[in-house]
């Protein structure tokens, strides 16, 4: 006849309580995804901006100042997505502003584009040009 030893198995409050820690660790974990998905979406949202703003201010940049700049902000000044449109994109209007730096006979300028996005938050980027 053969008589149980301490080291034959486990009993079953052990077994509860590494159920129980197993729980508690699981639901850790899961209570981090909906933090991260909510942080992946504004990495995905920033990455579509930014490369809107690239797009608009590198026209700025390569051009210079002078009647370039001039032209491009009164075509950006203010810029709505179209209705049908915004079920497509993040954002659903942008803005651009050219302030010159400096006192007279200065030939800096910042420009600051806004975009505003479909959950109403607002990025803004900004660049300095000067006069060619």
């Amino acid at each position: 006849m053969r008589h149980a030893t301490p080291e034959s198995g486990f009993t079953l409050l052990e077994v509860v309580i590494a159920l129980t820690i197993l729980a508690v660790g699981i639901m850790a974990v899961m209570s981090l995804f909906p933090a991260s998905l909510a942080q992946q979406r504004v990495a995905a949202e920033r990455t579509v901006i930014a490369a809107l703003a690239r797009t608009q201010l590198s026209e700025v940049r390569s051009g210079g100042a002078g009647a370039s700049l001039s032209d491009w902000v009164n075509s950006n000044t203010y810029h709505v997505v179209e209705a049908s449109a915004r079920a497509y994109t993040l954002y659903d209007s942008w803005r651009a502003t050219a302030t010159r730096i400096g006192g007279p006979g200065a030939d800096l300028y910042r420009v600051v584009f806004s975009v505003r996005l479909n959950s109403g938050r607002e990025e803004e980027f900004v660049t300095y040009v000067t006069e060619r």
